[in-house]
């Protein structure tokens, strides 16, 4: 079973849901919701798991059977990522519990992912690129085969458009640690959601982009002394990697 760090975990609730949990459930939880019970398409073939102690509930995560303030807590781990209407999900999780948390893949692993991905689209279950802007901010932009390949004008942009294109992803997000491989979204209270309906480019629209994050995240990653050995290797396998840093000026402990 997850479980969140030590300091994040909700030691006090009584009542806990779990939307989606898929073949590996949070502990503590006392209620899971799920879409498809016998479908596991989406959850990679793997079969439902349901806490013993846990009360099964089949529904859709946009319009949640449960009367308001129901739970104390909510988790919702690779799930939004997956819903048509993320804004709708937000405000229902919202109103069921005062607090929760949110994880799903991050852009930088989505798009990396995706833009080599040899499998029909039709067979994409991800619908969202998700990021947070802000601790009390998140923000979904479409992710379409055409959403895929563009990349905002903004150095952060052409910057990753780059480093894609110099190493094969799938190979390499190995040597990335899982906090650049996932947005993580601690709430407590309500919070702004927001889904766009195509890539922003913030040069041409004034508003925030989500390359920066991802520049900020690849670059965090490649500073992680705990991930030193793995990193180095990074540059090993793809040189061209480092003369992507070094054209823009990315500065960072084991690749420059």
């Amino acid at each position: 079973m997850k479980r969140l760090s030590w300091w994040r975990r909700p030691y006090f609730s009584r009542r806990v849901l779990e939307i989606g949990p898929g073949h590996n459930p949070f502990a503590g939880v006392t209620h899971v919701l799920e879409r498809n019970v016998a479908d596991g398409r989406e959850r990679g073939g793997h079969a439902l798991i349901v806490p013993a102690a846990a009360h099964l509930i089949v529904g859709e995560a946009t319009v949640l059977p449960f009367t308001a303030g129901s739970f104390d807590f909510v988790y919702a781990s690779h799930v939004l990522e997956h819903v048509e209407d993320p804004e709708a999900a937000c405000r229902e999780m919202m109103r069921v519990a005062p607090a929760g948390y949110i994880e799903t893949p991050s852009p930088f692993l989505e798009q990396g992912l995706a833009l080599k991905d040899v499998t029909s689209p039709d067979h994409w279950f991800h619908r969202w690129f998700v990021f947070a802007l802000s601790p009390g901010r998140l923000v979904f932009e479409p992710k379409s085969v055409e959403d895929v390949k563009r990349f905002c004008s903004c150095s952060d942009g052409q910057f990753l458009r780059e480093f894609y294109e110099s190493l094969d992803f799938a190979q390499a997000q190995h040597f990335f640690r899982r906090s650049s491989k996932t947005t993580v979204f601690h709430w407590k209270g309500p919070f702004q959601v927001e889904a766009r309906d195509h890539m922003v480019d913030c040069r041409q629209e004034g508003r925030p982009c989500r390359f920066v994050g991802m520049r900020r995240a690849l670059i965090a990653n490649c500073n992680d002394l705990l991930r030193a050995g793995r990193v180095r290797r990074l540059p090993q396998h793809f040189p061209k990697s480092r003369d992507v840093f070094r054209k823009y000026g990315q500065y960072s402990l084991f690749v420059h």
